[in-house]
């Protein structure tokens, strides 16, 4: 039974020691290893696969992490459980998924993965309770599932440059937080009425989308400041300059 103890108490000790078995892959993990585990920020480069793991996974206090030159999300980033943000940026690597276990992450307030492969919004994120800011500008995205609608904090939704993208849910509506909504350069054809109930919207851009019919009752929106609208041809443009020009909303068209 003491033996059992003592193990009880050791083996726990000696996992957080983490020791290192092998030689530093470069310069940068070799600093790494030194960084105190209170570090809140990591770079997790193109290379990470070939460096030892506990270097990254010792920092349990991360709070943002940077994605450079990677092709794929490291599925032992989501165990760190004060994670906030979570941030991409490549010029040749492209990240084609987000992975489920995303949703591990419930205290995470910020995704800007934007430049990437991304088809699909994994059902994870819709769980993200406190998400405020979830950028997939520029992917290639094909459907909004209506469960974006329980996402209440969310601020900042970036969607442009989604090509194939086709339709948005009237479930969108539901965030009422948003200030800005940017559908520009998708294949969306419809802008929900009910968009006229998203009081805190500042600015909307349908540039080069498929709409042809702008809804009147959205420029009741008291906060809204602009609309772009280059690229359209809608049917009711001269009465949505009207208006606009008497609500001092700036109104940007090809006329």
């Amino acid at each position: 039974m003491k033996l059992f103890q003592y193990l009880f108490f050791l083996l726990p000790l000696l996992a957080s020691c983490q020791q290192y078995n092998t030689q530093p892959y470069d310069k940068y993990e070799e600093t790494l290893r030194t960084f105190p585990t209170s570090t809140t920020e990591i770079i997790i480069d193109s290379v990470w696969r070939k460096r030892d793991s506990l270097t990254y996974l010792r920092f349990d206090k991360v709070r943002n992490i940077y994605l450079s030159e990677v092709d794929s999300i490291p599925l032992w980033i989501f165990n760190f459980k004060q994670l906030k943000s979570i941030e991409s940026f490549s010029e040749n690597k492209k990240i084609t998924n987000i992975p489920e276990k995303i949703g591990n992450n419930i205290n995470l307030t910020h995704i800007e993965l934007p430049n990437n492969n991304i088809s699909k919004i994994p059902e994870a994120i819709y769980t993200l309770k406190n998400l405020e800011r979830l950028n997939l500008s520029n992917n290639k995205l094909i459907y909004i599932d209506p469960k974006i609608g329980n996402l209440k904090k969310m601020k900042i939704f970036l969607l442009s440059n989604n090509y194939d993208l086709k339709d948005l849910p009237k479930e969108i509506c539901s965030l009422s937080n948003l200030v800005s909504l940017p559908i520009n350069n998708t294949d969306i054809s419809k802008l929900p009425e009910c968009v006229k109930n998203m009081e805190n919207i500042e600015n909307i851009n349908i540039s080069n989308t498929n709409i042809n019919y702008f809804p009147i009752k959205i420029l009741d929106i008291a906060k809204l400041k602009e609309i772009n609208a280059k690229g359209l041809k809608l049917k009711n443009y001269k009465e949505v300059k009207a208006i606009c020009e008497k609500k001092n909303i700036t109104f940007y068209y090809d006329e």
